[in-house]
């Protein structure tokens, strides 16, 4: 994997982590849960993407659990909020 590729793939990942972390924060509010559904879907689209993103970087990466970690702590912390668990199911 090139480092573009790279600078690619996590751009993209923590791009998707960021607005599902959004979402989920807009769905919380009483006026926004139309929206709950979308929520829950660009949740499970981040969890996938999460382990998509491991897998490829099996094959350059010594601890690709621990790079995806670090890319999500880094989305989150500019999201201001975290992805919990039940808006992954």
């Amino acid at each position: 994997m090139t480092k573009n590729e790279r600078a690619t793939l996590e751009a993209n990942f923590k791009l998707a982590w960021r607005r599902a972390v959004l979402l989920q924060e807009t769905a919380k509010d009483p006026d926004n849960q139309h929206i709950e559904n979308k929520a829950r879907e660009m949740a499970a689209r981040a969890r996938g993407y999460q382990e998509a993103c491991i897998d490829i970087l099996k094959y350059s990466e010594i601890n690709p659990e621990g790079t995806v970690q670090h890319w999500i702590d880094e989305a989150e912390q500019q999201a201001g909020a975290t992805l919990t668990a039940g808006w992954a199911k």
